[in-house]
């Protein structure tokens, strides 16, 4: 896309287009038009509709251009010489500019020539409604039409000089009977009206909108008009249940643009028809809309087209004026007075009865369930009472006010909302209804009703600052500043307090343009410039920051504060609510004596509810409110305490009642666990003032929550549990109960039965402040350090140890070690610290053999949790520790190991130790014993932001330069083969382009890179984990030819040591995947002269072997090979031939005994023995021995 490089205001949307730049782009799309059967039309055009697209919302710059696209295109659909589909590949082109530009705009640059007419209704008359294919053809012809049909000569002249008929219609399938030769235009058109109103599609909105202006007509109306009204009655009385949308669109249509002398003769007929069609008795919501439409223009037709004389008028509507007027210039807004003319005042106005049920119609409408319904019976309410006398419009306005209960559905006020604002922009509420209507829209500007699992009231806290936004530009100031603080207050608390973003800037927009209109409202400007679009659109920023500036103001503090303690603190939503409670922690800062003398008490009494969500939310805000008020009580300028010595002990005794009261079981407990743990760590950060019995009961809670299922509910205890430590529990009176707790934790960390219950307990431990753990520091680092490795003995059992996948708790164990030794540090002039070297190299040995985890389950690859966590332990022991408790082969093993999982399979593992091996490398001062540190520094950046971790393309070259490192190498390549064998393409991809490339620009490194893989082979023979992959690895990079020089030397033992290590690997053939996956890198040997006999009596093993997959993997690998190296074999050179083709031909899902005879005859030609059992070898051997 194509924008100026200069924004012009920086408060614009980044996606703010400035003109139509690629105008020479679509005239060549335009010009290039194909067939629609082109091959590449469909291309073509989809690059036509996207760059079109982008102005969806900026349409009004495609105006200056529109009169060219269109002219390219109607010379297009004009040309008589074209391919079939040519033209309907233009319309298609035009219909696009037509839903991007709108239909009402594109009309207008159509052209209207008279010599158009006949070519438009030709066209029409060849299409076939039943072609959904080109229903663009039939949209934009339509659309032309209906200006065409404007023309202001008499229809019945255009047909006076043909000198022959024109076609009757082709493939239409109308009701009446076919046409006769010379069929007069009026009539062709007539026809194709009714034609397309009654295809249930598109094109059927256009027929409506093409009968409105073409029924309308003087010349026609009297001709056509009551007999499309006839026909249309016809239909939907015949056949109700199928109805055609069409029809009623065009009925809705007409009504709306003919003239009411024209249809009022017809009116009382349509009234009686659509109120007899019973259309808003069904679910059908398009019916029931279409029929509200129709009844509220029947309503429109009976009554006089007037405005009413007694509606409010307001003086000024200038914003300047309004913005600039002093406080004191309250004359200046001119309130004129409803003066009736003398003229209207005597005259009567006559209401016809039918507006009686028009009236009831759109009034039921407003509680219809659909939207639309709703929204139009608003409208169709406020022009019909415009045009009513005042007392029967005070009836109809009071029928309205009276939707407005709480006995009425909340689809009801909606409507109710909706009506009463249309009514409010057309000055018909006149200002003695304020006093009735302000309170009532502060119900419906806070309208929340739960339902179920959820809420309904977002659509009418909507319609009510629409309702507030009608009130600012229809009223006097004057009128309405009696309710200026309320109407204020309570828009500032929708736009920041409300759940929905919709009714956040609802709020926003409606405060903004009281502000505007009004100007009496406290602070104005200062708050419509915070509360702007933008910044009510984030939640939090909205709870969290505009709250807290808008509260400065004493105006709208008080208000703010008791939404949140009157709505929110109870909310459905446990987000809000939590933000509630922080909100509330903010505001107390604002108003804390009201704080501690009102809100406390009310949240206090709300505890007693059987509401879950009340309790929940009124004990978070409970904890965040007195954590605000201890630390305005300990300021340096404080001015006395807030909370009383009552307030104090109710506080205390309230997670004990809790507690009696069994609120923590069941899933209601799940809640009140979670709120209890951050009420007890704000009161602990508070220090708040408790007894024995109140610090019993949290303890209880606490040890509650920690053996719960529940991830965040065990976090918050853990939390709760720190700050708890830190201020009731480092008293020297209480060690022996610090000793019960760290007994109870360690016992706990201990169970084997359920994982949580060991994950809550760790955690705890791992929270303990310092003068806790100096003196349990042995024990809880053994304990952790046990549960940070998997349990001895489960790698060679897995099923028989329970604890084997725990790889969650592990993690937390490995985390809780990094917090204790960052807790407890490395201050030697203590008794216990971890500047004790055996205390640290136990913790150190400990991570390194985390690094090693590579647990599996369901889930995947578990151990990458635990492994993540082990390698951030190990960057801060290694950079905060003292330089002189490391040793050189644990810096070693920590570079080594980040290195080896810099280079391994998973991203996010992959990402965290690059980044960490490159923040190692620099650090400074720098760690010891880094080996070849300076060749690491050039090939690490110095920045770590500079490279993009989690992309493999950016890391595997930059960790393949190791490979030149023989103290790196090994390990690397460790990491390499796991990445390079595994199934994800890209990751093959680009790790073995960096490897390949590496060794192609490196070949005096190879050997030793290839004993290095040998080596890790042998290392990791039989682990699944390594040698699977590494069988991919190694079939990648033999067929790579990078190794090439390797494979061929007879000095090097490589090839021969593969060989051996491949056969130990699948030896016993009992793992099948294995087995298949080996197949290739057999084959891949088969390039080594010295070793093909051996391959090639290994590969016809393969293929006797009992497994279908091995033998099909096996023929085809053996075709594959042979037909690359069969030149270095010592298969005779007229048997190859014979051998592919047996190896092709042949079926190899045949049974054992029928393949097997085909695998000797294999053997005879390649010049091998075949294979033989073990038992048939022992039998033979027997035999031999029987016959000596």
């Amino acid at each position: 896309m194509q924008q100026n490089d200069e924004v012009k205001d920086d408060d614009l949307p980044a996606n703010t287009l400035e003109h139509f730049a690629e105008m020479e782009q679509v005239l060549a799309l335009i010009d290039n038009i194909k067939s629609i059967q082109a091959n590449s039309f469909e291309r073509e055009f989809e690059q036509y509709t996207e760059v079109l697209s982008r102005y969806q919302e900026q349409p009004h710059l495609l105006d200056p251009h529109l009169e060219l696209l269109l002219t390219r295109l109607l010379n297009k659909i004009r040309q008589s010489n074209q391919e079939p589909g040519e033209r309907d590949a233009a319309f298609k082109y035009l219909y696009v500019i037509c839903k991007v530009r709108t239909y009402k705009v594109l009309v207008k640059f159509m052209p209207h020539e008279l010599s158009d007419l006949e070519f438009v209704l030709q066209l029409l008359s060849e299409q076939d409604p039943k072609k959904f294919s080109n229903w663009e053809t039939r949209y934009v012809l339509l659309l032309w039409m209906s200006i065409l049909v404007l023309n202001p000569f008499h229809m019945s002249r255009l047909d006076a000089y043909e000198a022959a008929a024109p076609p009757p219609l082709n493939n239409c399938n109308h009701d009446g009977p076919v046409a006769p030769a010379a069929v007069p235009k009026m009539e062709r058109i007539y026809e194709l009206c009714k034609l397309y109103v009654s295809s249930n599609d598109t094109c059927s909105n256009m027929a409506a909108y093409l009968s409105a202006k073409y029924f309308v007509r003087n010349d026609i109306k009297d001709l056509y008009l009551e007999r499309f009204f006839d026909w249309i009655i016809e239909q939907h009385q015949a056949d109700t249940l199928q109805v055609k949308f069409g029809q009623l669109a065009a009925i809705a249509s007409i009504l709306k643009h003919g003239k009411r002398e024209d249809l009022l003769p017809y009116a009382d007929k349509l009234l009686k028809w659509i109120l007899g069609c019973k259309y808003k008795d069904g679910d059908d919501f398009l019916k029931y809309k279409y029929y509200i439409k129709i009844v509220q223009r029947l309503g429109l037709v009976q009554l006089k087209p007037r405005i009413a004389s007694w509606r409010y008028k307001r003086g000024t509507r200038s914003l300047a004026s309004n913005l600039t007027a002093q406080p004191n210039a309250a004359g200046d807004f001119l309130t004129v007075q409803a003066e009736a003319e003398d003229d209207a005042a005597a005259e009567e106005i006559v209401v016809p009865d039918a507006i009686e049920e028009v009236i009831e119609e759109l009034l039921q409408a407003l509680r219809s369930g659909g939207n639309d319904i709703r929204w139009s019976a608003a409208k169709g309410l406020g022009r019909v009472t415009n045009r009513l006398p005042k007392e029967l419009a005070d009836e109809v306005i009071g029928s309205v006010i009276d939707i407005l209960n709480p006995l009425e559905p909340h689809e009801a006020w909606h409507g109710g909302c909706l009506a009463l604002a249309e009514l409010a922009k057309r000055g018909l509420l006149l200002p003695y209804r304020l006093h009735e209507l302000v309170p009532l829209l502060m119900q419906a500007l806070f309208y929340d009703e739960v339902k179920g699992y959820m809420s309904v009231g977002q659509h009418i806290r909507d319609a009510a600052c629409y309702m507030c936004w009608a009130f600012a530009r229809a009223y006097n100031p004057d009128d309405l500043k009696p309710f200026v603080q309320l109407i204020s207050s309570g828009l500032l608390t929708v736009a920041v307090f409300d759940r929905e973003i919709n009714c956040r800037r609802a709020a926003s927009a409606a405060f903004q343009e009281s502000v505007g209109r009004l100007g009496n409202f406290p602070y104005g400007i200062e708050i419509s410039t915070t509360t702007d679009f933008y910044s009510v659109g984030i939640r939090q920023n909205s709870y969290l920051s505009i709250s807290d500036f808008i509260a400065q103001f004493e105006e709208y503090r008080q208000p703010l504060i008791d939404h949140l303690v009157q709505r929110k603190v109870g909310h459905w939503d446990p987000a809000i609510r939590e933000l509630t409670a922080k909100a509330l922690h903010k505001l107390t800062y604002r108003a804390p004596e009201y704080m501690a003398a009102v809100v406390l008490p009310q949240l206090l009494a709300k505890t007693e509810t059987i509401d879950v969500n009340a309790r929940h939310g009124c004990v978070l805000a409970m904890g965040e409110i007195t954590l605000a008020l201890r630390e305005l009580e300990r300021a340096p300028d404080s001015k006395g305490a807030y909370l009383s010595n009552q307030r104090i002990a109710e506080l205390n005794d309230l997670v004990k009642t809790f507690v009696d009261r069994n609120f923590y079981r069941g899933m209601s407990g799940e809640l009140m666990k979670l709120s209890t743990t951050s009420f007890i760590r704000n009161c602990s950060v508070a220090q708040l003032p408790v007894n024995q019995e109140c610090l019993a009961s949290w303890q209880h809670v606490i040890e509650l929550c920690l053996t719960t299922k529940t991830n965040n509910i065990r976090d918050a205890a853990v939390e709760a549990f720190a700050e708890l430590c830190l201020s009731f529990y480092c008293l020297e009176s209480r060690s022996a109960e610090n000793a019960r707790i760290i007994e109870t934790y360690l016992k706990g960390a201990d169970n084997d039965l359920e994982e949580h219950i060991r994950m809550g307990y760790i955690a705890a431990l791992g929270v303990l402040p310092a003068f806790i753990l100096r003196q349990h520091l042995t024990s809880v680092l053994d304990s952790l350090v046990k549960h940070a490795l998997v349990p001895p003995g489960a790698c060679d059992n897995h099923e028989s140890v329970q604890t084997y996948r725990w790889s969650e708790a592990r993690t937390r164990s490995v985390q809780a070690l990094r917090k204790v030794v960052k807790t407890v540090g490395y201050d030697s002039s203590v008794s216990c610290s971890f500047a004790d070297r055996i205390h640290f190299d136990k913790v150190i040995h400990c991570l390194l053999r985390a690094l090693d985890e590579y647990t599996l389950d369901n889930r995947g690859d578990i151990g990458a949790w635990v492994r993540e966590a082990a390698m951030q332990a190990l960057f801060e022991l290694a950079t905060e520790c003292p330089a002189n408790l490391l040793f050189p082969h644990q810096v070693h093993q920590i570079v080594v190991g980040f290195m080896q999982q810099a280079v391994e399979k998973i991203d996010r593992t992959r990402g965290l130790a690059g980044r960490l091996c490159c923040q190692l490398v620099h650090t400074v001062p720098a760690i010891p014993y880094i080996r070849d540190h300076e060749r690491l520094l050039e090939i690490f950046p110095k920045d770590e932001k500079s490279v993009l971790w989690l992309f493999a393309d950016q890391t595997f070259p930059l960790f393949c330069e190791l490979l030149a490192l023989p103290a790196y190498s090994k390990r690397v390549l460790l990491g390499l083969s796991a990445s390079i064998g595994q199934l994800t393409e890209s990751l093959i991809k680009y790790a073995s382009a960096a490897l390949f490339q590496f060794l192609r620009a490196h070949q005096e490194m190879v050997p030793r890179l290839c004993s290095e893989i040998v080596q890790n082979f042998e290392c990791h023979l039989l682990n699944e984990r390594v040698t699977y992959p590494m069988l991919s690895f190694l079939d990648i990079l033999l067929g790579s030819g990078s190794v090439e020089n390797v494979l061929h030397d007879e000095n090097n033992p490589f090839a021969e040591d593969i060989y051996r290590l491949l056969n130990l690997e699948v030896k016993g053939y009992k793992k099948l995947y294995k087995t298949a996956t080996s197949i290739s890198t057999f084959c891949q040997l088969l390039q080594v002269p010295r070793l093909s006999k051996r391959i090639l009596s290994k590969i016809s093993v393969f293929l006797g072997l009992q497994h279908v997959h091995v033998r099909k993997t096996a023929a085809t690998k053996l075709y594959e090979a042979l037909a690359l190296h069969g030149d270095v074999t010592d298969i005779p050179e007229e048997n190859m031939d014979e051998i592919l083709n047996l190896l092709s031909e042949t079926d190899w899902t045949l049974p054992l005994v029928e393949v097997r005879p085909i695998r000797n005859e294999l053997c005879n030609l390649m010049g091998i023995k075949p294979p033989v059992s073990g038992a048939a070898a022992a039998a033979s051997k027997k035999q031999v021995v029987a016959d000596k």
